[in-house]
């Protein structure tokens, strides 16, 4: 700075304590556990190396009793253990320099998962097709699938004379799949034998409750096997369309040169590249087409058909391969972050969502100084959809602006997200005007 004598002043700044608090993401992993999550400081707010974050909570029915804990300054997240379950607690966070903390942020509320809520129901409407090696596994979700961090899946074969000896034990094998499963194919069994099939759903701390099926794989007929496959040539003329965003309609013709009378169609239907088992699904036919239906947007599937006569069956075709069409976003962009820059700008930052269900063209940011303002009176931005992060100026200082922002395809708008809160800081005029006056 330089006074009206021409002299000039160098202003130095030493370290001092940040002057914004982290963003704080808050998650229950069980019914006595809350787990803390922020992103570190920019420069900017910081002021000087974080050294130490101090975190505080307590109950909402006792507001009075603080407790408190520091965490290093190379740390990004926290669990409290040993909380009360089903219970409102508030809690906060600061984030420290050698000189001191900075100001907290505002009161977070979380409640604890209740005890009950840790009990995982079995999954329902379990079924089993059986062949004559092969055992096709299907089943609904667990009525709290919320809770649910995959399936477990065993089958053992069960002796003819078990139910009179309970001692006596089968081998069995025990395989984990995914959450999103709800399929999976048992292949190389024993024909004519008797199999117990269970399914449960599990996550980090329980194991839940099994739906469990008995039953017997079909009797082999080696020479209808063998007249058939010889017989009946694969499907030369498969074609597969994108009838929506969840359906795909399937067309074949009848195989040729066959005098086998055909009964109906098996349709094997999986994600393309995938190797998973529990992903491929299986559709019966009487007619020569099907409407695959429950598929997922802007996903490409393989498709293949096989013919079933009596007690005989034929082997799949060749696959073909369609894609469904995509549709809106089914979730919200994701980890919506807000940073105030200075006392009128914002920048905000996210992720594309987890569903797109199609490429992501463009988003919608929007923002109010008024919660409670209707939504088309809100500021709006747009963005394409290739950048996740937008600086948004001319803001009013000393305010606290709501933000939300919404994903679009070529289709339409997908959900908002939460709606998130930023303050910006007051403004701090010119410090050269200060120093002027002082040394006037």
């Amino acid at each position: 700075c330089r006074d009206a004598g021409g002299w000039y002043y160098v202003l130095l700044f030493p370290p001092s304590v940040p002057s914004a608090p982290p963003q704080l993401s808050i998650v229950s992993t069980s019914s006595t556990d809350i787990r803390l999550m922020w992103r570190p400081l920019s420069s900017q707010h910081s002021r000087g190396a974080v050294t130490r974050y101090h975190i505080e909570y307590s109950t909402l029915d006792q507001v009075d009793t603080v407790f408190s804990v520091e965490v290093r300054g190379n740390e990004t997240q926290f669990t409290l253990r040993e909380l009360q379950p089903n219970q409102d607690y508030r809690l906060r966070i600061a984030a420290g320099t050698g000189i001191g903390f900075g100001v907290p942020s505002e009161w977070a509320l979380h409640q604890t998962l209740a005890n009950h809520s840790m009990v995982i129901f079995a999954p329902t409407e379990l079924k089993v097709r059986a062949r004559v090696d092969i055992l096709n596994v299907t089943w609904h979700p667990s009525p709290n699938h919320t809770l649910v961090s995959g399936y477990k899946l065993s089958c053992r074969e069960v002796e003819a004379d078990e139910s009179d000896n309970g001692e006596k034990t089968t081998q069995t094998h025990t395989i984990r799949l995914r959450k999103k499963a709800r399929y999976h194919l048992l292949t190389g069994l024993v024909p004519d034998q008797q199999y117990e099939v269970r399914v449960w759903a599990f996550n980090k701390q329980i194991d839940g409750a099994a739906a469990v099926w008995k039953g017997r794989t079909d009797k082999t007929h080696d020479r209808g096997k063998i007249y058939l496959t010889a017989c009946v040539r694969k499907k030369s003329s498969i074609q597969a369309a994108a009838n929506s965003s969840t359906s795909i309609l399937l067309r074949w013709e009848k195989p040729r040169f066959s005098n086998v009378r055909i009964i109906n169609y098996t349709v094997r239907c999986s994600p393309a590249g995938t190797t998973n088992a529990s992903l491929v699904s299986y559709y019966t036919s009487s007619a020569q087409e099907i409407l695959l239906g429950a598929l997922r947007p802007f996903t490409r599937y393989k498709l293949a058909v096989q013919s079933n006569g009596v007690d005989v069956v034929g082997p799949f075709s060749g696959t073909v391969e369609e894609s469904t069409l995509s549709d809106r976003p089914s979730t919200p962009p994701e980890e919506l972050q807000l940073s105030a820059l200075d006392s009128s700008s914002v920048v905000a930052s996210w992720r594309p969502p987890l569903e797109p269900n199609g490429i992501i063209i463009s988003y919608r940011i929007l923002f109010s100084g008024n919660l409670s303002q209707p939504e088309h009176l809100w500021e709006n931005l747009s963005q394409d959809g290739s950048i996740t992060s937008v600086e948004v100026q001319g803001l009013s200082s000393d305010t606290r602006y709501f933000f939300k922002l919404e994903a679009s395809t070529e289709v339409g708008p997908g959900p908002f997200s939460p709606v998130k809160d930023v303050h910006t800081p007051l403004q701090i005029y010119g410090m050269c005007q200060k120093v002027h006056a002082i040394y006037r």
